[in-house]
């Protein structure tokens, strides 16, 4: 008796363990006219990375498509289960909030536990003054990368 219970309780443990943010899973875009589509090309990526547990990588694609589509709350939502994922739970919550803010009407943001959890009325490590987050930067960024052209000369003329 026993020891069905305990191997129940082995096989529920394992799959909350190896899901990611327990539940919480990365938002695809919705196709809208005027969409940008390299902004939905790479919060695929992101999401792809984000699947695997390279939350770092994630994190890039998810940078590039914030800066590529500034309007998107699925994009900042999924910025937000990232950093959350890295620890730094103070830009996640901004992240979330700004997803909240873009995306009010998307269920999937506005009832996340883990939006929740980052939010002041329910954490008080969290201020409720959170401003925008910045604009992230994508130079020096493995997901944009920036082809030299031009021959390099040494400096003494042609």
């Amino acid at each position: 008796m026993h020891l069905k219970f305990i191997l129940k309780m082995v096989i529920f443990f394992y799959f909350v363990i190896n899901t990611p943010v327990f539940g919480e899973e990365a938002l695809i875009l919705p196709v809208i006219e005027g969409s940008h589509s390299v902004g939905n090309d790479q919060n695929n990526l992101g999401i792809n990375a984000y699947k695997k547990g390279k939350f770092n990588q994630a994190l890039r694609h998810f940078q590039v498509a914030s800066v590529v589509d500034r309007k998107k709350g699925e994009i900042f939502f999924n910025l937000g289960i990232t950093l959350h994922q890295l620890g730094n739970h103070l830009e996640a919550a901004k992240h979330f909030q700004w997803a909240l803010k873009l995306s009010p009407e998307n269920k999937r943001i506005s009832e996340s536990a883990l939006l929740k959890k980052h939010h002041c009325k329910s954490n008080p490590k969290i201020p409720c003054d959170l401003k925008k987050p910045e604009k992230h930067k994508t130079e020096g960024s493995d997901t944009i990368t920036t082809p030299n052209y031009m021959p390099s000369y040494g400096g003494s003329g042609y």
